[in-house]
């Protein structure tokens, strides 16, 4: 994918938005190594909402919602990658109300690579249950999303923010100027990957084949970004996941192909999509695991063996323990199965709620982000 595709999805985002208005959830807080789920104070020296709203009408915006201004307000640059966390606070509001514009071509400056994303998720035992997921893929500076939807299930997401923002301001966002965040308002629109306050995980990988979504003029049409984010809103089991995809069309918002892995804390399904018909690749008590990497598993006669190394690595490791890995064997595994192109690596503990980020294969370095808040 090059730049002008990159930019391109983030002009059909901004026309998503324009369409469907913008997802609000609550807040995080500061801290470098735990952020959870919770509306905190803002600090003394922080840019709060009043500050936030007055930029916003000094640059020409008027009737700034309150939400709009506590939301942007809770952007915290949490690693230098960058990393930043953001919580969407409020009910719904339309993008078009405050004249949203994504970043032009001419401010990013990206290369173009292959993708090489990998995906599992080990259910052998729901009390230690994980998903994880290496993200592969020219450089992508992210945003860790915590939203609160007025109905539905909060979830904790990732997002690669250089659809959104330019590099001028990339790294330097928790000072910049108010009109300047307003893109990341289309942020719940570009989900990468995420997990639900009911241990519901769903994150996606590039195939390069064109698969064909179907096309049911009953159903409506959900984004194939965006479908992830709605799945995490609905769902509590991967069956309701599954029914949720059952009764929409994704459609694609510019990027390649993607198929999707889900996971709860005792089941786990690959979904892909075949000449209009979706397939589903489920675990089994014999196999309490599912994996996929970057190629159609449908399209292997059943042998998906041989066809990627990383495919291989980590099949071989699920099956020699039972589908039963904790937080720091799934790391270790995602680290076996990293490339140079390893742009950040996720383990998304399923029973303890949290997300365990690494940054460009930096273990020693990780954070954690807790989205558990009374849950079940």
């Amino acid at each position: 994918m090059n730049d002008a595709t990159r930019w391109w999805i983030a002009g059909a985002v901004l026309g998503l938005c324009l369409a469907f208005g913008i997802l609000i959830g609550t807040r995080t807080d500061d801290a470098t190594l735990t952020a959870h789920l919770q509306v905190q104070q803002f600090s003394e020296d922080a840019a709060g909402p009043d500050a936030i709203r007055m930029q916003l009408e000094a640059a020409g915006f008027v009737d700034v919602p309150e939400n709009v201004a506590r939301t942007l307000s809770t952007l915290a640059k949490v690693s230098d990658y960058p990393v930043y966390t953001m919580h969407y606070v409020g009910p719904y509001v339309r993008a078009s109300e405050l004249q949203v514009v994504p970043a032009t071509d001419s401010e990013a400056a990206l290369l173009g690579t292959d993708w090489a994303c990998s995906l599992f998720a080990a259910v052998g035992d729901a009390a230690q249950a994980t998903f994880g997921r290496n993200f592969d893929w020219e450089y992508s500076p992210l945003l860790v999303l915590f939203l609160e939807p007025e109905d539905g299930y909060r979830s904790i997401m990732s997002i690669d923010i250089a659809y959104l923002i330019g590099e001028a301001l990339i790294h330097d966002l928790d000072a910049a100027p108010a009109d300047g965040l307003l893109p990341l308002l289309s942020a719940p629109f570009l989900t990468f990957d995420g997990m639900n306050e009911k241990g519901v995980a769903i994150g996606m990988a590039s195939v390069d084949y064109e698969c064909g979504y179907p096309s049911d003029p009953d159903k409506r049409d959900v984004g194939d970004l965006r479908l992830m984010r709605e799945v995490l809103e609905a769902s509590a089991t991967v069956d309701e996941a599954l029914t949720f995809l059952e009764g929409i069309n994704p459609v694609s918002q510019g990027g390649p192909n993607t198929h999707y892995l889900v996971a709860d804390r005792t089941s786990a399904a690959l979904i892909e999509y075949h000449d209009g018909e979706m397939a589903v690749f489920r675990s089994s008590a014999d196999e309490p695991w599912q994996l996929g990497t970057n190629f159609p598993v449908g399209r292997t006669d059943g042998d998906p063996l041989g066809h990627c190394w990383r495919y291989d690595r980590i099949q071989t490791t699920l099956r020699e323990n039972s589908g039963v890995l904790s937080v720091a064997e799934a790391a270790g595994l995602l680290e076996a199965v990293s490339t140079s192109m390893t742009q950040w690596s996720i383990v998304y503990d399923l029973a303890a709620l949290e997300m365990h980020l690494v940054i460009e294969r930096d273990a020693e370095h990780s954070l954690t982000f807790s989205l558990k808040e009374d849950a079940e």
